[in-house]
């Protein structure tokens, strides 16, 4: 029951909107240039993820919409081992 009641809670902070986890992932070889230069690499990474989003959702034949997003970035995966996604 704890785990219901936790669930239950975490739904009162969701928005009442619909909504699409989407992930980018650097290939490993652009993961490890962004350990030498992290500032340059996540830069093109959220410009480049910032385009493909609103240009996508813009579409009339997709979504034909103005949308909006967060980002996030997140370098690690769940082993441990480096993964830079967004």
């Amino acid at each position: 029951m704890a785990r219901a009641h936790w669930l239950a809670e975490r739904e009162k902070e969701l928005l009442p909107v619909p909504y699409f986890h989407v992930v980018f992932t650097l290939p490993q070889q652009i993961g490890r240039l962004a350990l030498q230069n992290p500032r340059t690499i996540y830069s093109i990474l959220f410009r480049a993820v910032s385009e493909t989003l609103l240009t996508i959702a813009a579409d009339p034949k997709r979504l034909g919409a103005a949308i909006g997003f967060l980002a996030v970035l997140h370098t690690w995966g769940q082993n441990l081992h480096l993964n830079p996604h967004s």
